[in-house]
């Protein structure tokens, strides 16, 4: 009796059952564990930045250095742990002056390495009533909060940019909103033509020509829009060309080339490392 039947079957079964093989799904990398010495850590961060004095500042800076590196390797628990107290620290203690702010600014940067749960932290920090008068931290704040890219915030972001009276602050949140090179389509659109409009609207007050009637009300809109201009125009200008992957730099160039692409097509998102 001939095998060549058989043969043929259990190669047929070897070639059906080798790509089922090939394509079991690899082991999921192990959950790191939870850092035992975590609890202690940010006891002492909380304690020393409610010293009355301020007197151990820098010796929270490093902790907070320690904190947030190799964040990859932490348990996800731990994480959300760090994240929190460090949004703390804006609540603790005395509130740190412009001269004194590098633990809030160290704190800052270590939140916008959290993606999301670090955004919240800085909109509340961004909200609250302790630094509302500190317009340079806040600036540099909002600058991490674009660090993060959570979507959520360019709504916020675009109404800073375009609204805020000052202009340390409207600076920084356009340049902040550079940061999201992966936005959709549609807001992303949005936030490129809110930018062009109000450049518009700066730029028809900084080119108004001054009244020189000696009797007529002194009209403080124009200078204080070329003043503004001054601010934001570079890091607006940065924020639309990431954003549409087109190069202009002036105004006039920005409201033609959108007046005549109104349905843009966005740059592909850069590659991940």
């Amino acid at each position: 009796m001939s095998r060549t039947p058989t043969l043929a079957l259990l190669s047929l079964w070897f070639a059906l059952a080798t790509p089922a093989l090939a394509q079991t799904p690899a082991t999921p990398a192990p959950v790191p564990a939870v850092d035992p010495a975590l609890p202690g850590q940010l006891k002492e961060l909380k304690a020393m930045v409610a010293e009355p004095k301020m007197e151990s500042d820098f010796r929270a800076i490093g902790l907070v250095q320690v904190l947030k590196k190799d964040l990859d390797q932490r348990n996800p628990k731990d994480k959300e742990k760090i994240c929190k107290a460090l949004g703390d620290v804006f609540r603790t203690g005395k509130v740190r002056s412009a001269d004194k702010d590098q633990l809030y600014l160290e704190v800052g940067d270590a939140l916008s390495k959290f993606g999301e749960d670090g955004a919240k932290e800085l909109a509340k920090v961004l909200g609250d009533a302790r630094i509302k008068d500190q317009i340079t931290l806040r600036s540099k704040l909002i600058l991490h909060l674009g660090l993060t890219q959570d979507e959520k915030q360019v709504e916020w972001l675009a109404d800073e940019a375009t609204r805020s009276p000052h202009d340390e602050i409207r600076a920084a949140a356009g340049e902040a909103l550079g940061n999201y090179t992966s936005l959709d389509t549609k807001p992303r659109r949005e936030v490129v033509k809110q930018l062009i409009r109000e450049w518009g609207s700066l730029h028809q007050k900084a080119t108004t020509m001054t009244n020189n009637d000696p009797n007529a009300p002194i009209d403080t809109n124009p200078e204080n829009a070329r003043k503004t201009l001054r601010a934001v125009e570079g890091k607006w200008n940065a924020t639309l060309a990431k954003l549409t992957g087109v190069s202009h730099s002036a105004f006039p160039d920005w409201q033609r080339w959108l007046n005549k692409n109104p349905n843009w097509t966005p740059p592909a998102p850069p590659k991940k490392p």
